[in-house]
């Protein structure tokens, strides 16, 4: 399991994550196991798919804490991005 590090400004946000950080964890080990199978993921796609709720924020987290090159880039025509590693 990834073991996410991270510290929140406000003691209460604080405490949420402390007491999520678990679910946190998972999520990110889903996001990166799919970006390792090739798959390029969109907030939609992260949300249906693999129900979660905030994909930039678990990209940010695999970035910041874990040194992992994800790239994104907007899907043509909107103003929406997918998340990819370089293969």
């Amino acid at each position: 399991m990834i073991e996410i590090k991270h510290h929140e400004n406000l003691p209460e946000n604080q405490r949420h994550f402390i007491e999520n950080k678990k679910h946190f964890s998972k999520q990110c080990v889903i996001v990166l196991q799919a970006l390792q199978r090739g798959e390029r993921l969109t907030t939609i796609t992260a949300l249906v798919n693999y129900r979660i709720g905030d994909l930039r924020r678990r990209i940010k987290d695999l970035k910041d804490y874990h040194n992992i090159d994800i790239k994104s880039s907007f899907v043509p025509g909107t103003r929406f991005k997918e998340y990819y590693l370089n293969t």
